[in-house]
This record gives structure tokens, C-alpha cells and sequence, in this order.
């Protein structure tokens, strides 16, 4: 069974200006992830990316390298159609997506989630999650509790959030649905740190006092 992994890597981005390169305790951002993937259960490894900087540290560190299709590379692309665009260029049993973004997703994680779908068969993707208990609403309505019975905050039935930080599929889900969440998903719980997806600056200023408490 041949598993991949692809880590796609805009060099521009809109809402966080070269957030993908930005200095986090004097380090890329994108290094924190990528310096991961070596240890994680992955046949190959690509880095798709506009980037000249990406493209040489995927030669220093023996990953493939696929150059940003120009289309792909503007704001209305998503994961989905780079999935797509990834799958019809690499031959795989098993596709996953990460993405730098989520730089404290942890290699144990990662392995665990390659392990959970290689082994299944009850379940055709993957995508990591966490939960969060609050009194949410959506279009005007209550989302998860009713007014007139106000319960416990802590016996609410909790939101499942994507963290958009890990996606895995089969290749047959793939092909049959052209998305990167398939019919019969597993969802991994990851804890709060884990879950961090830096789309906004006070995201990194968090990321940033995160690792200084740890010291890295």
C-alpha cells in the first residue's frame, strides 16, 4: 500500500501577508511541520509551492517538489481541488494533505491517523477535529441547545470543529466523490494546541507565546 503525503505552500497569501514564511521565535513557520514529516509513516513526500525557498529546502531535505499550477495558485483554489489536481499527477492508495498552518500537529498524531486509515475498512478518510462547548447559533437559530431549556454549559453537546490541519483519503473515496473528506470519515480528536490554525495575526502572536512558554 503507498501512501503520500502533500503539503501545498502559497508564497503569497491575502489575509496574513508571506504568513507561510513569517519568522516564529527567529524559525519559518513552515519549518515547524515540514521538519516533522521525516518521522512520519509517509512513502513520499511532496511540497507543492510558487516558491523558490520551498523548492530548495525539498531538495536539501529529499522531498518532492510539484511546481504551483498557476490556476491553483489563486484565492478561489481550495483543498479540494488541489487534492483532485494531485491525484490525477501521483499514483497512491492512501492521499493526505497537511498544511504548515498547523505547525504544533504532532508526529505521533500524524502516524496515528496514517495508521487508522491504512488499517480500516469500516471508514474511507480521515480529518482531524476538536471539540468546543459554548451556546452556538447559526442563520438565527440556536445550533446546539434550546433557549427555553437552558442547560449546564458543561452538558452541552459539544461542536465538532475541522482543524484543517491533517486530511487522509483512499483513493477510490477520492475518485467517486472529488473531495478530501469522503463518504465514511474518521474523525481524530487532538487536543487544543494541536488544533491551532493560524489565519490571523492574533493567531501568531498565541503561536508565539505558546512557544516561548515551552522554550522553543
Amino acid at each position: 500500500m503507498k501512501i503520500i503525503c502533500v503539503v501545498p505552500i502559497k508564497k503569497n497569501s491575502k489575509r496574513v501577508k508571506g504568513k507561510n514564511f513569517r519568522l516564529i521565535n527567529k524559525k519559518p513557520l513552515f519549518t515547524y511541520l515540514l521538519d516533522k514529516l521525516k518521522y512520519c509513516n509517509f512513502d513520499e513526500i511532496y511540497l507543492d509551492s510558487d516558491s523558490q525557498v520551498i523548492k530548495q529546502y525539498a531538495i536539501k531535505n529529499n522531498y518532492k517538489f510539484i511546481n504551483r499550477k498557476t490556476s491553483l495558485a489563486k484565492d478561489k483554489a481550495n483543498g479540494n481541488d488541489l487534492l483532485n489536481h494531485h491525484s490525477n499527477l501521483i499514483e497512491s492508495d492512501l492521499y493526505f494533505q497537511l498544511f504548515v498552518t498547523a505547525p504544533l500537529l504532532k508526529v505521533k498524531s500524524i502516524n496515528d491517523c496514517v495508521k487508522i486509515l491504512k488499517n480500516t475498512k469500516k471508514y474511507d478518510s480521515i480529518f482531524t477535529y476538536t471539540e468546543e462547548k459554548s451556546f452556538y447559533w447559526f442563520k438565527n437559530k440556536p445550533l446546539n441547545y434550546k433557549p427555553v431549556i437552558l442547560p449546564r454549559s458543561q452538558d452541552l453537546v459539544p461542536i465538532i470543529r475541522e482543524t484543517t490541519g491533517l486530511y487522509g483519503i483512499k483513493r477510490e473515496a477520492l475518485k467517486r466523490r472529488k473531495c478530501r473528506i469522503g463518504f465514511k470519515p474518521f474523525k481524530y480528536l487532538v487536543d487544543k494546541k494541536e488544533s491551532i490554525d493560524l489565519d490571523n495575526h492574533i493567531d501568531f502572536l498565541l503561536l508565539e507565546k505558546h512557544l516561548k512558554q515551552k522554550g522553543r
